[in-house]
């Protein structure tokens, strides 16, 4: 970044990155320690516990039965992997984590899913790291490394769904620290290299086993790179050989449904996830839709409507920048994509971002929560922003204003992640259902607010707090994470709670409007709305 007088630090800054960069990410550490508990339950958290522990329970009859059979925890889980309806999905963070809470003696649901909070962030946090490690390296500068894991952190959305999405935010996490791995083995092929990349590419593809875009990537680009005379043909043939095959053998050993039959369960899941198994129907454009037949335009318009503007439009300008960049390449002769290692990533980050979305749209794959499925394409769509954003710092115009432009574009900047910062702790912890300027008027009737359903914690807590009665019945449309939420509150809260399957027994009904849009109906009993962004975003209605 140039040494503008009035963006210029501290000298001891300069000599020494590491203190800004180590206070930065302690503070968000500390950030997530503190906030991690306030997070309410979203629907797919049990489910994915149920998946880590049948897993766990099955590895640990093969290696350690004593402790399958002496852990009480153990015993609702009678199902044999093999027969288990997710058998497929990977478990490589939800197993450890059950392995750890059951190491800590974990016996209440609250404690174990305050666990799986706090696990979940600390995977993310890691996945910021390795985001300013990938942003440092491209742009030669800790400053820009450091703005755009800023960035990232003032993403809404995804700064919520570090706490409970352990899918989603864990596999974007895993994706971030195996692209950057794979970008060290990229510039430097070696065997060391080469082992580091494969175990980040394992453990990523046996969370969410489209991380195979990962490998098929880092081989590309290295045959690349040989054809272009980068890369010695005999070490690149070594490396490649070795990190395949150790890829190979760790994503195996690392999921235990490929044990039994590697290569056919792989596929299976393969399959399975390209068209995956979900016939629900979603709100867009105010209209419920079958999530079997979404227009091709759904992610695109999810993405550009849940982005900070801020973002989008040097995302916008990064693009065009990246893509004028590789064809200026290739009409200057010898078919290249890149003259520079800066060129080489930025390519890796334009397919990292656009493949998937092509293949999507190729296959037809089920896409539905907004676009949570694709929250690993982010830290590449942020690093083309943060490219939008190199470009227009050094661009100047024909004007007499021109030495007042980069002013500008730091206070424009500022201001805005500013605003961002502001709304997010207002919001908090409901910064997932954040939408920008794009998203239009009367969001809630248009798209879906909170699909995770974690604001029903808030809906039981302002009940609790305004009626005093020992014992209070509630009824919640299914399904719902509703009833799931009381598990997180403090025992003596939980007491006092009572979920009852016939509407006519409930003295409270809450709802997110999620697949129901008979809920309006009850609007004159309406005495609390949980909000977030100005927006509604749970009703409590009081019915007796």
């Amino acid at each position: 970044m140039p040494d503008i007088a009035y963006l210029r630090l501290p000298a001891v800054l300069d000599r020494r990155p590491w203190l800004p960069v180590s206070l930065f990410f302690s503070l968000l550490l500390l950030l997530g320690l503190w906030v991690y508990s306030d997070y309410g339950l979203s629907i797919d958290e049990n489910q994915s516990r149920d998946n880590g522990m049948i897993s766990l329970k099955h590895v640990l009859q093969r290696f350690d039965p004593d402790l399958a059979l002496w852990d009480p925890a153990f015993g609702p889980y009678t199902v044999p992997l093999s027969e288990h309806y997710d058998r497929d999905y990977g478990v490589m963070f939800e197993a450890p984590v059950c392995y750890v809470e059951r190491l800590l003696r974990l016996e209440t649901t609250r404690e174990r899913f305050l666990f799986r909070h706090l696990a979940t962030f600390l995977v993310c946090w890691g996945g910021c790291l390795a985001f300013f490690q990938l942003a440092r390296r491209r742009f030669s500068s800790w400053k820009w490394g450091l703005l755009g894991t800023l960035w990232l952190v003032l993403s809404p959305r995804l700064f919520a769904d570090f706490f409970y999405n352990d899918k989603d935010a864990v596999f974007m996490a895993l994706f971030a620290v195996a692209t950057n791995t794979g970008v060290r083995l990229l510039r430097r092929p070696s065997l060391r290299t080469a082992g580091w990349h494969a175990l980040a590419c394992a453990v990523t593809i046996d969370v969410r086993i489209m991380g195979v875009l990962l490998p098929a990537a880092t081989l590309a680009l290295l045959l690349v790179r040989v054809l272009y005379g980068e890369v010695r043909a005999s070490k690149a043939l070594v490396v490649s050989l070795v990190y395949g095959g150790l890829t190979t053998g760790l994503v195996v050993a690392l999921w235990p449904y490929l044990w039994s039959a590697p290569l056919h369960n792989f596929l299976l899941a393969w399959r399975n996830m390209s068209v995956f198994r979900w016939g629900g129907e979603v709100l867009y454009f105010g209209k419920m839709r079958a999530a079997t037949s979404l227009p091709w335009h759904y992610a695109f318009v999810w993405m550009g409507i849940t982005t900070p503007l801020l973002y989008v439009v040097p995302f916008l300008l990064g693009l065009v920048v990246v893509i004028r960049q590789i064809i200026l390449r290739l009409r200057a002769g010898g078919l290249r994509l890149w003259a520079t290692e800066q060129e080489m990533q930025d390519v890796l980050f334009l397919g990292l971002w656009l493949v998937p979305l092509l293949a999507i749209l190729i296959l037809k794959s089920v896409v539905y929560d907004g676009w949570r499925q694709l929250y690993f394409l982010y830290p590449a769509a942020l690093l083309l922003a943060l490219r939008g954003a190199w470009s227009l710092w050094h661009w100047r115009p024909a004007a007499g204003w021109a030495q007042y432009w980069p002013r500008l574009l730091a206070g424009v900047t500022l201001v805005s992640m500013g605003s961002i910062a502001v709304q997010m702790v207002r919001a908090h912890p409901l910064q997932n259902v954040y939408f920008n300027l794009l998203a239009g008027k009367d969001v809630p009737h248009r798209f879906e607010m909170d699909y995770w359903g974690v604001s029903y914690r808030q809906g039981l807590e302002y009940v609790l707090a305004h009626d005093e009665r020992p014992r209070i019945t509630f009824n919640a449309p299914m399904p719902s994470p509703a009833a799931f939420n009381v598990l997180i509150l403090p025992p003596a809260l939980q007491d006092r709670i009572v979920f009852v399957d016939d509407i006519n027994q409930a003295d409270y009904y809450l709802s997110t409007y999620r697949f129901h849009a008979k809920d309006y109906e009850f609007q004159d009993k309406e005495v609390h709305q949980v909000k977030a962004f100005g927006r509604r975003v749970l009703s409590v209605f009081k019915l007796r």
